[in-house]
Protein backbone atom coordinates (compact mmCIF):
# COMPACT_ATOMS: atom_id res chain seq x y z
CA UNK A 1 0.00 0.00 0.00
CA UNK A 2 1.41 3.73 -0.48
CA UNK A 3 2.98 5.88 1.93
CA UNK A 4 0.74 8.50 0.79
CA UNK A 5 -3.23 7.39 0.63
CA UNK A 6 -3.43 10.72 -1.81
CA UNK A 7 -1.16 8.61 -4.84
CA UNK A 8 -3.26 5.46 -3.97
CA UNK A 9 -7.16 7.20 -4.31
CA UNK A 10 -5.78 9.88 -7.58
CA UNK A 11 -4.55 6.93 -9.32
CA UNK A 12 -7.36 4.13 -9.00
CA UNK A 13 -10.11 6.55 -8.87
CA UNK A 14 -9.77 6.85 -12.66
CA UNK A 15 -10.89 3.32 -12.93
CA UNK A 16 -14.57 3.34 -12.87
CA UNK A 17 -15.51 0.52 -15.24
CA UNK A 18 -16.33 -1.95 -12.51
CA UNK A 19 -18.93 0.36 -10.14
CA UNK A 20 -21.84 -0.23 -12.28
CA UNK A 21 -21.20 -3.24 -11.97
CA UNK A 22 -20.95 -3.76 -7.98
CA UNK A 23 -23.80 -1.32 -7.89
CA UNK A 24 -25.94 -4.10 -10.10
CA UNK A 25 -24.82 -6.55 -7.70
CA UNK A 26 -25.55 -5.12 -4.71
CA UNK A 27 -29.52 -4.39 -6.23
CA UNK A 28 -29.82 -7.90 -7.21
CA UNK A 29 -28.37 -9.72 -3.78
CA UNK A 30 -29.90 -6.59 -1.52
CA UNK A 31 -28.11 -5.61 2.23
CA UNK A 32 -26.60 -4.97 4.22
CA UNK A 33 -22.85 -5.38 2.05
CA UNK A 34 -19.53 -5.96 3.64
CA UNK A 35 -16.40 -4.50 1.49
CA UNK A 36 -13.47 -6.18 1.58
CA UNK A 37 -10.66 -4.09 0.98
CA UNK A 38 -12.29 -1.19 1.07
CA UNK A 39 -9.07 1.10 0.61
CA UNK A 40 -9.57 5.06 0.86
CA UNK A 41 -13.20 3.92 -0.65
CA UNK A 42 -13.56 4.14 -4.29
CA UNK A 43 -16.48 1.72 -4.77
CA UNK A 44 -17.60 2.40 -0.58
CA UNK A 45 -18.68 5.99 -1.43
CA UNK A 46 -20.51 5.43 -4.69
CA UNK A 47 -22.44 2.61 -3.46
CA UNK A 48 -23.21 4.41 -0.66
CA UNK A 49 -24.43 7.28 -2.30
CA UNK A 50 -26.78 4.89 -4.57
CA UNK A 51 -28.54 4.17 -1.50
CA UNK A 52 -26.97 0.88 -0.62
CA UNK A 53 -25.65 0.07 2.88
CA UNK A 54 -22.14 -1.05 2.96
CA UNK A 55 -20.03 -1.43 5.63
CA UNK A 56 -16.05 -1.30 4.57
CA UNK A 57 -13.02 -3.12 6.30
CA UNK A 58 -9.34 -2.59 5.59
CA UNK A 59 -6.27 -3.07 7.37
CA UNK A 60 -4.61 0.07 6.15
CA UNK A 61 -5.30 2.41 8.50
CA UNK A 62 -4.09 5.69 6.78
CA UNK A 63 -6.26 4.51 3.60
CA UNK A 64 -9.35 4.39 5.99
CA UNK A 65 -8.21 8.06 7.74
CA UNK A 66 -7.82 9.43 4.23
CA UNK A 67 -11.68 7.76 3.79
CA UNK A 68 -13.51 9.19 6.35
CA UNK A 69 -11.55 12.63 5.79
CA UNK A 70 -12.38 13.60 2.15
CA UNK A 71 -16.26 11.56 2.40
CA UNK A 72 -18.89 13.82 1.47
CA UNK A 73 -20.66 15.57 4.68
CA UNK A 74 -24.08 13.99 3.67
CA UNK A 75 -22.15 10.63 3.28
CA UNK A 76 -20.64 11.08 6.52
CA UNK A 77 -23.41 9.44 9.09
CA UNK A 78 -23.87 6.55 6.93
CA UNK A 79 -20.48 4.95 6.28
CA UNK A 80 -19.24 2.68 8.59
CA UNK A 81 -15.63 1.30 8.31
CA UNK A 82 -13.49 -1.06 10.39
CA UNK A 83 -9.99 -1.44 10.40
CA UNK A 84 -9.14 -5.08 9.92
CA UNK A 85 -7.64 -8.03 8.16
CA UNK A 86 -9.45 -10.14 6.01
CA UNK A 87 -8.70 -13.00 7.94
CA UNK A 88 -9.77 -12.40 11.25
CA UNK A 89 -12.27 -9.66 11.26
CA UNK A 90 -15.07 -10.11 13.73
CA UNK A 91 -18.30 -8.35 13.29
CA UNK A 92 -21.40 -8.79 14.92
CA UNK A 93 -23.89 -8.93 11.85
CA UNK A 94 -24.31 -10.92 8.89
CA UNK A 95 -24.41 -9.84 5.43
CA UNK A 96 -26.25 -10.50 2.21
CA UNK A 97 -23.38 -9.77 -0.05
CA UNK A 98 -20.03 -9.79 1.06
CA UNK A 99 -17.57 -8.51 -1.85
CA UNK A 100 -13.48 -8.30 -2.76
CA UNK A 101 -12.95 -6.07 -5.31
CA UNK A 102 -10.08 -4.56 -7.28
CA UNK A 103 -8.17 -7.94 -7.65
CA UNK A 104 -7.00 -8.22 -4.52
CA UNK A 105 -7.30 -12.33 -3.76
CA UNK A 106 -5.36 -13.08 -6.26
CA UNK A 107 -2.27 -11.55 -3.82
CA UNK A 108 -3.18 -13.82 -0.64
CA UNK A 109 -1.35 -16.21 -0.16
CA UNK A 110 -3.62 -19.47 0.03
CA UNK A 111 -3.02 -19.67 3.91
CA UNK A 112 -4.24 -16.11 3.78
CA UNK A 113 -7.13 -16.83 1.26
CA UNK A 114 -8.49 -19.94 3.77
CA UNK A 115 -8.82 -17.84 6.50
CA UNK A 116 -10.02 -15.28 4.39
CA UNK A 117 -13.05 -17.56 3.42
CA UNK A 118 -13.66 -19.13 6.91
CA UNK A 119 -14.37 -15.53 8.03
CA UNK A 120 -16.38 -14.84 5.01
CA UNK A 121 -18.84 -17.73 5.51
CA UNK A 122 -19.42 -16.77 9.15
CA UNK A 123 -20.73 -13.47 7.93
CA UNK A 124 -22.74 -14.19 5.39
CA UNK A 125 -26.58 -14.72 6.18
CA UNK A 126 -28.30 -17.86 4.70
CA UNK A 127 -28.26 -17.88 0.71
CA UNK A 128 -25.70 -15.16 1.67
CA UNK A 129 -23.12 -14.33 -1.42
CA UNK A 130 -19.50 -13.77 -1.68
CA UNK A 131 -18.12 -11.84 -5.18
CA UNK A 132 -14.26 -11.42 -6.05
CA UNK A 133 -12.32 -10.09 -8.72
CA UNK A 134 -9.27 -11.23 -10.04
CA UNK A 135 -6.98 -11.14 -12.82
CA UNK A 136 -7.42 -13.84 -15.64
CA UNK A 137 -5.05 -16.18 -14.21
CA UNK A 138 -4.70 -17.81 -18.06
CA UNK A 139 -3.33 -14.16 -18.61
CA UNK A 140 -0.92 -14.27 -15.61
CA UNK A 141 0.37 -17.35 -16.40
CA UNK A 142 1.28 -16.57 -20.08
CA UNK A 143 2.88 -12.76 -18.79
CA UNK A 144 6.40 -12.40 -20.26
CA UNK A 145 8.70 -12.85 -17.43
CA UNK A 146 9.94 -8.69 -17.98
CA UNK A 147 7.64 -6.06 -18.42
CA UNK A 148 9.04 -2.93 -19.72
CA UNK A 149 8.26 0.17 -17.67
CA UNK A 150 6.36 2.62 -18.82
CA UNK A 151 4.51 5.95 -18.77
CA UNK A 152 1.32 4.60 -17.70
CA UNK A 153 -0.55 8.17 -16.73
CA UNK A 154 -0.06 11.77 -15.32
CA UNK A 155 -1.77 13.01 -12.67
CA UNK A 156 -2.01 16.37 -10.54
CA UNK A 157 -1.09 16.21 -6.81
CA UNK A 158 -4.29 18.11 -5.48
CA UNK A 159 -1.97 19.56 -2.39
CA UNK A 160 1.20 21.17 -4.51
CA UNK A 161 -0.40 21.10 -7.71
CA UNK A 162 2.73 19.35 -9.37
CA UNK A 163 2.33 17.02 -11.94
CA UNK A 164 3.11 13.03 -10.92
CA UNK A 165 4.03 10.40 -13.56
CA UNK A 166 2.77 7.55 -13.42
CA UNK A 167 5.51 4.71 -14.52
CA UNK A 168 4.46 0.43 -14.75
CA UNK A 169 6.06 -2.43 -15.07
CA UNK A 170 6.08 -6.20 -13.83
CA UNK A 171 7.84 -9.60 -13.79
CA UNK A 172 6.86 -13.14 -13.51
CA UNK A 173 8.77 -15.57 -11.54
CA UNK A 174 7.43 -19.45 -11.41
CA UNK A 175 5.00 -18.57 -8.84
CA UNK A 176 4.07 -14.78 -8.81
CA UNK A 177 3.27 -11.69 -11.28
CA UNK A 178 4.85 -9.24 -9.51
CA UNK A 179 3.70 -5.63 -10.91
CA UNK A 180 5.22 -2.37 -9.72
CA UNK A 181 3.37 1.19 -9.93
CA UNK A 182 5.71 4.21 -9.15
CA UNK A 183 4.58 7.11 -8.86
CA UNK A 184 6.88 10.24 -9.60
CA UNK A 185 6.02 13.71 -7.99
CA UNK A 186 7.70 16.48 -10.34
CA UNK A 187 8.80 19.68 -8.39
CA UNK A 188 9.30 22.80 -9.98
CA UNK A 189 13.01 22.80 -9.08
CA UNK A 190 13.43 19.48 -10.56
CA UNK A 191 14.11 17.54 -8.23
CA UNK A 192 11.31 14.12 -8.15
CA UNK A 193 10.18 12.62 -5.21
CA UNK A 194 9.37 8.82 -5.69
CA UNK A 195 6.70 6.83 -3.93
CA UNK A 196 7.09 3.11 -5.09
CA UNK A 197 4.40 0.25 -4.98
CA UNK A 198 3.98 -3.53 -5.77
CA UNK A 199 1.42 -6.23 -6.24
CA UNK A 200 2.06 -9.69 -6.24
CA UNK A 201 -0.23 -11.68 -7.64
CA UNK A 202 -0.20 -15.77 -7.47
CA UNK A 203 0.02 -18.15 -10.17
CA UNK A 204 -3.44 -19.90 -9.22
CA UNK A 205 -5.04 -21.89 -11.58
CA UNK A 206 -9.28 -20.72 -11.93
CA UNK A 207 -9.97 -24.60 -10.96
CA UNK A 208 -8.13 -23.88 -7.92
CA UNK A 209 -10.00 -21.02 -6.48
CA UNK A 210 -13.14 -22.39 -7.40
CA UNK A 211 -11.97 -25.67 -5.70
CA UNK A 212 -10.27 -23.81 -2.49
CA UNK A 213 -14.37 -21.54 -2.30
CA UNK A 214 -16.20 -24.89 -2.50
CA UNK A 215 -14.12 -26.71 -0.12
CA UNK A 216 -14.82 -23.75 2.14
CA UNK A 217 -19.14 -23.79 1.61
CA UNK A 218 -18.64 -21.29 -1.22
CA UNK A 219 -20.23 -22.84 -4.15
CA UNK A 220 -19.82 -21.44 -7.52
CA UNK A 221 -22.88 -19.56 -9.02
CA UNK A 222 -21.32 -17.98 -12.00
CA UNK A 223 -17.60 -16.68 -13.31
CA UNK A 224 -17.68 -13.31 -15.32
CA UNK A 225 -15.24 -12.65 -17.84
CA UNK A 226 -15.28 -8.82 -17.40
CA UNK A 227 -17.80 -5.79 -15.70
CA UNK A 228 -19.61 -5.75 -19.06
CA UNK A 229 -21.70 -9.63 -17.69
CA UNK A 230 -19.45 -11.50 -20.68
CA UNK A 231 -19.14 -14.91 -19.97
CA UNK A 232 -15.75 -15.50 -18.37
CA UNK A 233 -13.34 -16.97 -21.68
CA UNK A 234 -9.50 -17.75 -21.66
CA UNK A 235 -8.93 -14.32 -23.37
CA UNK A 236 -10.91 -12.44 -20.84
CA UNK A 237 -9.13 -9.97 -18.48
CA UNK A 238 -11.04 -10.64 -15.27
CA UNK A 239 -12.50 -13.56 -13.53
CA UNK A 240 -15.15 -12.24 -11.83
CA UNK A 241 -16.02 -15.18 -9.58
CA UNK A 242 -19.86 -14.77 -7.97
CA UNK A 243 -20.55 -18.29 -4.86
CA UNK A 244 -23.31 -18.77 -2.61
CA UNK A 245 -22.95 -19.47 1.18
CA UNK A 246 -23.35 -23.63 1.04
CA UNK A 247 -27.03 -24.06 3.15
Amino acid sequence: MFSDPVLYHLHHLQATEDVNFWSNLADQFGGPILELGCGTGRLLSPLTERGHQVIGLDLNFPALAYLRNSVVSELLDRIRIFQSGMDNFHLNESFSMIFLACNTLSTLDMETRKLAYKRIVAHLGPGGVFAASIPNPAYLIELPTQGDLEIEDTLTHPASGNPIQVISGWERTTTNVIFRWHYDQLFPDGRVERDTVETRHHLTTLDEYIAELRSEGLNLIQVFGNYDHSDYGIESPYSILITEKET
